[in-house]
């Protein structure tokens, strides 16, 4: 009888410990799934120009009667997004003879008790030469690049034409230049 007993035994126990082993894998099956998504940004394109960057153009001190063309420079820093095209403009100034001409700019007697013989004439250009002057029309005058992506430092090349020929009073002159991009 001891037999019968260890042959059923052995044929609950088969059952209880196959189902046991499936029971066991239950929590080991896993199923995946996937899918894409896009990481996306649109770059405008910009520019600016740099006011803290700009210099001035300064003639310094010149005698009253000197006829020799007194030179100097100054420079505007622009930056764009890299291959846009773009344009300076440079303002004929405040002083200017014909209001926003670019070839009657003048520097004003900073002293405002002088009236009289009070303007020093001046010219802005794009070149080394001062033959190819600064202005502010478009496909006319204004420097014309193409951005690189990152600061340009443009130099202002300026000249008084023989400043005698102003008879201007002593003292100190100035005039204001609005510098612009366009892209």
């Amino acid at each position: 009888m001891t037999r019968p007993v260890k042959e059923m035994s052995m044929r609950t126990v088969r059952p209880v410990l196959l189902s046991l082993g499936l029971l066991s894998t239950i929590g080991m099956a896993s199923a995946a799934d996937t899918t894409t998504f896009n990481v996306k940004i649109a770059i405008t394109k910009a520019c600016t120009i740099t006011a803290a960057s700009a210099t001035d153009v300064d003639f310094g001190s010149v005698l009253s009667t000197s006829t020799a063309n007194v030179d100097a420079n100054g420079s505007v820093t622009a930056q764009c997004t890299a291959l846009t095209p773009y344009n300076i403009a440079l303002s004929a100034g405040g002083n200017a003879a014909t209001a926003n001409d670019v070839t009657t700019r003048r520097m004003k007697n900073t002293d405002p008790l002088v009236t009289t013989n009070n303007f020093i004439a001046y010219q802005l250009y794009q070149d080394i030469a001062r033959s190819t002057v600064w202005g502010s029309t478009t496909g006319t005058n204004t420097l014309s690049r193409t951005a690189t992506g990152i600061n340009q430092v443009y130099p202002v090349y300026g000249r008084v034409t023989n400043p005698a020929a102003s008879n201007a009073a002593t003292g100190s002159y100035q005039d204001t230049i609005t510098a612009t991009i366009v892209y």
